[in-house]
């Protein structure tokens, strides 16, 4: 047994020994291996480092060698052989560089030419701006010069020219002096001559006053023989006619200023005849009883007018032959206007053709209207004087602010309400309005000019107070209700 194991053992060794020199030579050999393959894989490394090295200095080479071909104009896609861009180089030098000297022919060459022919000709420029400066700093002293002398020449011209206008002067007011003094000579003779005619061609001029005189006032005239008595005679006449005319436009003023039916009475006391007619009916319609009128033209013609009417077969009727009266309400266009039957005949009705005619309107006329006092025509207490212009427009008038004789008719609109306080007045209402007011209605009853109040000249619209309540203008044109036939009321 022993003997056994000892065989056992000893084999275990062997085989021990043979293992452990098995790994060492299999340490070995894989350490000479993957020592080889390092060496390898270094050598590969170091290769692959100078081809890249080598690869980078042909890059350079490639990328100077387009920069030259660029630069020379010759890209590198050109398959242009070396020798024929040589000779097209030359070529192109000796055309465009002929002067360039040949052994400088290369770019480099004809840079520094170049650069060097620049740098002449900058020179040559240098000396012309020189001489430029110096022949503009010459023109302007030559200018200065030029200017002096222009100015001395036209300060002697000025001095010969006062001295000219003076002489001039002098010789005009000595001849304007010789030639006054002449005159009052001549003027002298010539008065001296006339004086003992004068008075005989004066006293010749004052008797032919006698045909103005009235009768009792031609027999003073008569019996004075002297001049100066003679010429008293005719201003004292004349300041009684001026006085007499004052006091019957004042009288007219007052009947103009009264209501329609007043008007009646002024045309009544007219001429018994009429010698002319202003118009005729054109049409006449029953049911709202009105006419259209055909005039030679409406200027001046005014709403509220009235018109008789007459038979035209009659060509100067008496006034007191009325067939009716015709008030007109609208200005239809410029030789028609419409007016409403006022007052007519069953048996003797208003018919086309008729004639109408009024003394209280001139065809041709402007309506001229001046507005005084303080106009309220709504609830608002400010004045509507804008408002009641444009009513006055539309119907083809015009407003003044002060009368005169071609004035029609001044609107009076009074004076405004008291507030409650004495001294207090309307917005808008001053002292001066009231005198104002005052000025112009004395001046329209010394001309006898017809004065209204707002409601009259309303009515004369054909509208009242309640129909201006609105913010907007009302129809002018609207119809009214007619009066029964016969009666005259406004």
């Amino acid at each position: 047994m022993p003997a056994q194991r000892n065989n056992v053992v000893q084999s275990l060794s062997i085989a021990l020994i043979v293992f452990v020199m098995l790994t060492f030579v299999l340490a070995v050999t894989t350490y000479v291996f993957f020592k080889q393959q390092i060496d390898e894989q270094v050598k590969v490394v170091e290769a692959q480092a100078a081809a890249f090295k080598v690869k980078g200095e042909l890059d350079s080479v490639v990328v100077e060698k387009k920069v030259l071909l660029t630069v020379i104009g010759y890209p590198e896609d050109d398959e242009k052989a070396a020798s024929d861009v040589k000779t097209e180089t030359t070529e192109d030098f000796n055309k465009r560089f002929a002067a360039c000297p040949e052994e400088s022919k290369n770019w480099m060459g004809v840079a520094e030419w170049l650069q060097s022919s620049i740098a002449a000709k900058d020179k040559d420029l240098m000396a012309l701006e020189d001489d430029k400066k110096k022949l503009a700093a010459d023109t302007e002293t030559a200018q200065k010069k030029l200017a002096e002398s222009e100015a001395n020449a036209a300060e002697e011209k000025a001095k010969f020219v006062a001295a000219a206008a003076a002489k001039e002067t002098d010789f005009e007011n000595r001849w304007e002096e010789h030639t006054k003094n002449l005159k009052a000579a001549s003027n002298a003779q010539e008065s001296s001559l006339k004086r003992s005619t004068s008075l005989d061609n004066l006293t010749t001029e004052i008797a032919k006053g006698e045909a103005y005189l009235s009768a009792a006032g031609k027999k003073k005239f008569e019996a004075s023989t002297g001049a100066e008595e003679r010429v008293k005679l005719l201003f004292a006449e004349l300041r009684e006619r001026e006085k007499i005319i004052s006091n019957q436009n004042s009288m007219l003023a007052d009947l103009g200023a009264a209501d329609k039916n007043l008007q009646e009475t002024i045309l009544a006391a007219s001429s018994k005849t009429i010698e002319s007619f202003d118009g005729k009916i054109a049409s006449v319609d029953e049911g709202d009883r009105t006419v259209l009128i055909d005039f030679r033209t409406t200027r001046g013609l005014q709403p509220g007018l009235l018109f008789y009417v007459y038979d035209p077969a009659d060509p100067k009727p008496e006034v007191s032959a009325k067939k009716g009266i015709v008030e007109v309400v609208a200005v239809e266009s410029g030789s028609l206007a419409r007016a409403r039957v006022r007052q007519d005949g069953i048996r003797n009705p208003i018919l086309s053709g008729d004639a109408v005619a009024t003394s209280l309107w001139t065809p041709g006329t402007a309506f001229e209207a001046v507005i005084v006092g303080f106009v309220q025509l709504d609830a608002n207490a400010k004045p509507d004087d804008d408002r009641l212009q444009e009513l006055l427009e539309r119907v083809g008038g015009h407003v003044e602010r002060a009368v005169s004789p071609s004035t029609s008719m001044v609107v009076d609109a009074g004076l405004p309400r008291k507030l409650g306080v004495a001294d207090d007045q309307a917005a808008g209402w001053k002292p001066i309005d009231d005198t104002r007011r005052n000025n112009q209605l004395k001046e329209a009853r010394r001309l006898g000019i017809r004065v209204v109040g707002i409601e009259a000249f309303l009515e004369m619209l054909g509208l009242d107070r309640g129909s201006l309540t609105s913010d907007r203008l009302p129809r002018l044109d609207g119809k009214r209700s007619p009066p029964g036939r016969g009666n005259d009321s406004f």
